[in-house]
């Protein structure tokens, strides 16, 4: 079985008022990291290591979490807008997401 790894971090909601965050969770093969950034911006506690790679074995699943032989943890709350792109964006295109800019993917 492989470990989980986790990386979060806590932000108080906005009351449905407001702008909402912007989540972005970025994987980079060549590295073999993966990074959370909340708006734009990440931190050493936002960033995992997965040194044998990781490897997907279904299709992407938004706002819920396989746990054991099932689904767990869903998300309570909205989701506005959900974007994939197929390589690792750099932390500066991070930054725009969300804001009406496509990142460069070159």
């Amino acid at each position: 079985m492989i470990p989980e790894k986790v990386v979060s971090q806590v932000v108080g909601a906005d009351g449905g008022e407001g702008q909402g965050h912007r989540l972005a969770v970025i994987y980079d093969d060549g590295t073999d990291t993966i990074k959370r950034y909340l708006d734009g911006y990440t931190n050493a506690e936002a960033t995992a290591s997965l040194p044998d790679g990781w490897h997907s074995t279904g299709a992407l699943q938004i706002g819920r979490a396989k746990a054991g032989d099932g689904w767990d943890d869903y998300l309570h709350g909205d989701v506005d807008e959900v974007q994939a792109y197929s390589g690792a964006l750099r932390d500066k295109d991070v930054l725009g997401l969300g804001w009406s800019t496509d990142p460069c993917l070159c």
